[in-house]
C-alpha cells in the first residue's frame, strides 16, 4: 500500500517506489549505511519532501561526503549530518511559502549567506531550489532526481556549498541570542563584513545579528532586512505572547504586531486592525457591517483566481523569468498580478466606495474614522502595510 496523498507528488507504483529505496540504500552504504538521511523516519515511503532531501543531498555530492569524513569522531556522524541537511531543506522550503520572508535565525541564515556569498548567489539560490522541488516532485527514479540534484548544483556551486553546510552547522541548535558569536566566529567573518557592505548593508548588521528580526524577497530582485533596537525586540517577542485588552464591543482584542513607531496590529473575532500610536482597542467599533462584507468578497474572489485571468504584459514578464530560469521571481510577479486581480473584481463589487490608487485603497463612509487596505493575509504583509501607513486607522481586508 502507497500513501494516497503525496502533496502534489506523482504517486510511485510500487515497483518504481522498492527500485528508488534500493538506489537510496546504495547511496547510503558508504554514508554510514541504513536510511543515512533518516529519510524513512515518517514512513517506509520516499515522499515528496523526502524526494527534495535526497535530490539535495545529491547536489551537495561530494562536500557532503567530506562533511561525514570531517564528523567522523562525532558520536553519531551519521545523525549530525541528517540535521544538518535536513535544516538545510526547511531553510530553503521558507522561501517558496506563499509570502517569501525569513524570521529568526533563519533570518540571520539569510544574512549571513549574502554576506559569505552575494545577494545575487543566495537569490540564484531561491530560484534553483524551487526549480529541484518541482522536478522532485514528478521524479520517479533515482536518476531523474540526480538530474534535478545535478541542476541544483550548478547553481551551487563548491565554495557555496561548503558555505551554506558551514552557516546551518554553526546555527543548528541556537537561539537567536546565540547565533551572532557563533557566526563571528566562523572563517572569512572579516571578509564577510566588507562584501556585505557592498551588498547594500552596513557593515554592523553583521557584527549585531542578534537584531535581525526578518528578511524578505521582493519579484525586483531586492532583499529588505528588518532590523530592531532592543526595545523593538522585545516588543515583537511580546506579541508572540498576545497581550490581551478589550475593545468597545467588549470582546478581547489580541495584540499581534507591535511597530517600532508605537504603532500596532490587534486581532479580534478573526479580523485584522492596524492601531496608529494613540489609538487604543477601545476605538474599535463595535461591529463593522462594511468591512465584513468586504473580507468576505475578497475571499470568495480570491477564490476563483486562476491562470485564465493574467494579462498579457503579466504573462510576458513571468515567462521571461521562467525562462532564464528565475522560478522563485515568476512566482511572486504571479502573486502580484492575484492581488491586482482581486482588487480590480472588489471594485466591479463595490462600485460605490471611494477606491484610491493611493494611500489605503478604501476610505471609510464621512465620519468613519478607520478605512480598509486589502492584502494578502501573510504575516510578512501585514508588516509591511502596518510600517508603509503607520498613522492611518484602518481594517486589514486580507485574502
Amino acid at each position: 500500500m502507497l500513501p494516497e496523498e503525496q502533496w502534489g507528488a506523482v504517486k510511485l507504483e510500487p515497483q518504481a517506489e522498492a527500485e528508488l529505496r534500493a538506489r537510496y540504500e546504495r547511496f547510503c552504504i558508504v554514508r554510514g549505511g541504513g536510511d543515512c538521511l533518516g529519510l524513512f523516519e515518517d514512513g517506509p515511503y520516499l515522499r515528496s519532501d523526502d524526494r527534495s532531501t535526497l535530490a539535495l543531498a545529491l547536489a551537495f555530492g561530494s562536500v557532503l561526503d567530506e562533511t561525514y569524513a570531517a564528523l567522523g569522531r562525532e558520536v553519531s556522524p551519521k545523525a549530525l549530518l541528517t540535521s544538518i541537511l535536513w535544516m538545510a531543506s526547511f531553510y530553503f522550503g521558507l522561501w517558496l511559502l506563499p509570502e517569501p520572508v525569513t524570521k529568526g535565525v533563519a533570518a540571520v541564515l539569510t544574512v549571513a549567506l549574502v554576506a559569505w556569498l552575494g545577494i545575487d548567489t543566495v537569490w540564484g539560490l531561491m530560484d534553483g531550489w524551487a526549480e529541484l522541488v518541482m522536478k522532485a516532485r514528478v521524479a520517479t527514479t533515482f536518476d531523474e532526481l540526480r538530474e534535478a540534484g545535478a541542476g541544483f548544483a550548478k547553481v551551487l556551486g563548491t565554495d557555496a556549498a561548503r558555505a551554506m553546510i558551514i552557516a546551518v552547522t554553526a546555527l543548528s541548535g541556537r537561539t537567536l541570542a546565540e547565533v551572532g558569536p557563533a557566526l563571528r566566529s566562523l572563517p572569512s567573518f572579516r571578509l564577510a563584513q566588507v562584501q556585505l557592505a557592498g551588498q547594500g548593508a552596513p557593515t554592523w548588521v553583521v557584527v549585531r545579528l542578534e537584531q535581525v528580526q526578518a528578511v524578505a524577497a521582493s519579484a525586483e530582485g531586492a532583499l529588505a532586512v528588518t532590523v530592531g533596537p532592543e526595545g523593538a525586540l522585545a516588543g515583537a517577542m511580546m506579541s508572540r505572547n498576545s497581550a490581551v485588552s478589550a475593545s468597545s464591543s467588549g470582546s478581547p482584542a489580541n495584540e499581534v504586531y507591535r511597530h517600532r513607531g508605537g504603532n500596532r496590529q490587534v486581532e479580534r473575532n478573526g479580523e485584522r486592525w492596524h492601531l496608529p500610536r494613540g489609538v487604543s482597542a477601545n476605538d474599535l467599533p463595535a461591529s463593522d457591517p462594511l468591512g465584513d462584507q468586504l473580507q468576505a468578497a475578497a475571499r470568495q474572489v480570491a477564490s476563483r483566481w486562476g491562470p485564465q485571468f493574467l494579462k498579457a504584459k503579466e504573462e510576458r514578464a513571468i515567462e521571461r523569468m521562467l525562462q532564464r530560469g528565475l522560478v522563485h521571481r515568476a512566482n511572486l510577479l504571479e502573486r502580484q498580478a492575484r492581488g491586482r486581480w482581486v482588487e480590480a473584481e472588489l471594485q466591479k463589487l463595490f462600485p460605490s466606495l471611494d477606491w484610491k490608487r493611493r494611500g489605503v485603497d478604501v476610505v471609510g463612509p464621512a465620519g468613519q474614522k478607520y478605512h480598509y487596505e486589502l492584502l494578502s493575509g501573510t504575516e510578512s504583509n501585514f508588516e509591511l502595510h502596518g510600517r508603509r501607513m503607520a498613522t492611518t486607522f484602518f481594517r486589514m481586508i486580507f485574502f
